[in-house]
């Protein structure tokens, strides 16, 4: 089975930082994990938040699963991680002001659906129009090889 859920307008509007990328479990009900392992997620406005010394995922829409019971579509989930790296993240949000991005939602080899997500500044418009530049300047050297 093969996951392909990805949250596209995070490297639009983010600049991920590789340094920091986390791959964390997800507390999940189980129709959740139906509905996930169908494909029928969205992180596309999605965004975390540190309450507690706990990160919990906001606005990630799960629809419901068509044969099990129903629950809130945008539920509030926590993400499962060490209190070292909870404690690394907390300190890199209060140092540099970071956004907790997550960018994809994989499967791993055991069955676990797991979240990745990336600690990230905000793109001012320059920077947006700077890598909307590069994609086109990307695009049309890809044209100039194939012709």
């Amino acid at each position: 089975m093969n996951l392909n859920i990805k949250n596209k307008k995070a490297f639009f509007y983010y600049e991920l930082l590789n340094k920091y990328k986390f791959i964390a479990g997800i507390v999940l009900l189980g129709s959740e994990v139906k509905s996930i392992k169908k494909n029928k997620v969205s992180i596309n406005n999605s965004y975390c938040k540190l309450i507690n010394n706990n990160i919990y995922v906001y606005d990630m829409y799960i629809s419901n699963y068509d044969f099990g019971s129903n629950f809130d579509s945008k539920r509030i989930k926590k993400i499962l991680l060490k209190k070292k790296e909870i404690y690394k993240i907390k300190n890199k949000i209060n140092e540099f002001k970071f956004n907790i991005i997550p960018t994809k939602i994989i499967l791993n080899n055991r069955g676990y659906i797991k979240l990745i997500f990336f600690l990230a500044k905000s793109k001012t418009k320059y920077d947006k129009r700077q890598s909307i530049k590069r994609k086109e300047i990307e695009r049309e050297k890809k044209k100039l090889i194939n012709n």
